[in-house]
């Protein structure tokens, strides 16, 4: 049994390493350089499939991680009002002006907002949220993402759905060996040396030119358990190439190279992320 002393000094070394892990996550993305990769337009076919299967025809939706506006300038395109929020100054700076560049100005609102916190959110205020690429990735740490699942089923009505966009940690491509020796480190941290991957599938990359300097990538099955606990019910999972070709998901997509999405729809209350 810890003491309580032992257990806040844990909460507190825990709320740094999570403040100089996101620290890191929103330099990477005030890069004018990074910026100007994130700066197209268009959603992927999946993502279109996607939100045009399981999205009202009429939802509201929120796009979390939004960057420079490349899913929310295109959700609102297709006739859908969009609320875009990204913890980068400069990808909401340049997102607001992709959007009136491209007409859409009057479907679109953005915010510099940490997704953990939506705090000016209304609750039950949308109808539909999408997380895509990376973004659930760069936040840290389990307790990060269990906040971030938790708001965003607090934010969505009843029966609302949610679009995530991950990666496998089991993927066989030019990563898995990075990723292999990440999780070494990971196991050498159990053992008490002195590491920076704390958790399973974290990963830290010293190279300023890469966009995602840090990443905590999960096995598609513990999303699927953290979704449940947050309130969700998964109701569709597959691959990205699948998705986009049409073809049924398969247990052995696990170890395909490509990205994972998850839909999931609003039914039970959320845990607190503290009981998890």
């Amino acid at each position: 049994m810890t003491s309580p002393r032992r257990d806040r000094m844990a909460a507190d070394e825990g709320a740094v390493r999570e403040a100089a892990i996101l620290r890191l996550v929103r330099t990477a993305n005030e890069s004018p350089g990074i910026v100007y990769r994130y700066a197209s337009v268009g959603l992927w076919p999946s993502e279109e499939i996607l939100v045009l299967d399981f999205f009202p025809d009429d939802a509201k939706v929120l796009d979390l991680g939004c960057g420079a506006g490349r899913t929310s300038v295109a959700l609102a395109e297709i006739g859908l009002p969009t609320f875009g929020i990204d913890i980068s100054e400069l990808m909401i700076d340049v997102a607001r002006e992709q959007a009136l560049q491209s007409g859409v100005g009057e479907q679109t609102e953005f915010a510099v907002m940490d997704a953990r916190r939506l705090e000016a959110v209304p609750s039950e205020s949308f109808d539909a949220a999408l997380y895509s690429y990376n973004g659930l990735e760069l936040v840290p740490g389990f307790a990060g993402k269990r906040r971030v699942l938790a708001e965003v089923h607090r934010v969505l009505r009843p029966g609302g759905r949610f679009v995530l966009c991950t990666h496998s940690l089991f993927a066989v491509n030019r990563y898995a060996t990075t990723r292999l020796l990440a999780f070494a480190r990971f196991l050498l941290g159990k053992c008490g040396l002195p590491v920076r991957e704390r958790e399973l599938g974290e990963r830290f990359i010293d190279d300023e030119l890469e966009e995602a300097r840090y990443l905590q990538i999960l096995p598609p099955f513990v999303l699927r358990r953290l979704l449940r606990q947050a309130g969700f019910r998964v109701i569709y999972c597959n691959t990205r190439t699948r998705i986009e070709t049409r073809r049924p998901p398969s247990r052995w997509s696990v170890f395909a190279d490509s990205e994972w999405f998850f839909v999931a729809e609003k039914t039970g209350a959320a845990q607190d992320p503290a009981d998890t």
